[in-house]
């Protein structure tokens, strides 16, 4: 179906009329979705990357491996734990924070992970691991907008309509045996 709304899509299921919009995905996840705010300069300036610095060893380049590396060795207290990582414990330990770290980076874990189903093998956007440094900032933050606009996207991609389009059209023979197409969705295309 065509829709002259531009984040909106429309399709038909057993003959009826299915919308995927944003009121619709905020009724089905449950996500804080408002308009995304612009981080002002201020804001961006008290972001530090005291968890990077801490767990990641200051790396610019993080993958969701990485996070769960990360977050297992929070919990390897003692076990084979070299001098590097004693140090680690110690400022963690020294601010009181081991356990909330171990939630901000299990929520940046789930947000990567799970809502925006970013590639695995891509790194991290540096920016949610800082700003989850600030709970409050993290949590009143609209990231249903968000996962929705990459939902969206990924959904309405030219890239995968013309795949589809282009699988309909090659004939079955003409299919090799055991080689098939796939695409990625991005986003929280379980919502749909």
């Amino acid at each position: 179906m065509r829709t002259f709304k531009k984040k909106e899509m429309w399709f038909l299921m057993e003959g009826k009329p299915a919308r995927f919009s944003l009121t619709k995905f905020a009724m089905v996840t449950g996500l804080h979705c408002s308009a995304i705010p612009k981080i002002s300069t201020e804001q961006s300036l008290r972001l530090k990357n005291r968890l990077r610095d801490l767990y990641f060893e200051g790396r610019s380049q993080i993958k969701q491996d990485d996070l769960v590396r990360g977050f297992r060795s929070m919990f390897n207290e003692g076990k084979g734990s070299g001098k590097k990582e004693k140090r680690k414990k110690k400022k963690a330990t020294k601010r009181g924070q081991e356990r909330e770290d171990r939630v901000k980076v299990a929520l940046v874990y789930f947000l990567e992970g799970v809502l925006l189903s970013v590639d695995a093998k891509k790194n991290i956007f540096d920016f949610y691991l800082s700003m989850v440094d600030d709970l409050a900032m993290f949590n009143a933050y609209p990231w249903g907008s968000e996962v929705y606009d990459l939902t969206f996207d990924s959904l309405s991609s030219k890239n995968l309509i013309a795949k589809y389009k282009k699988r309909l059209a090659k004939p079955q023979e003409k299919q090799v045996p055991g080689v098939k197409e796939t695409y990625t969705l991005l986003g929280f295309p379980f919502s749909f």
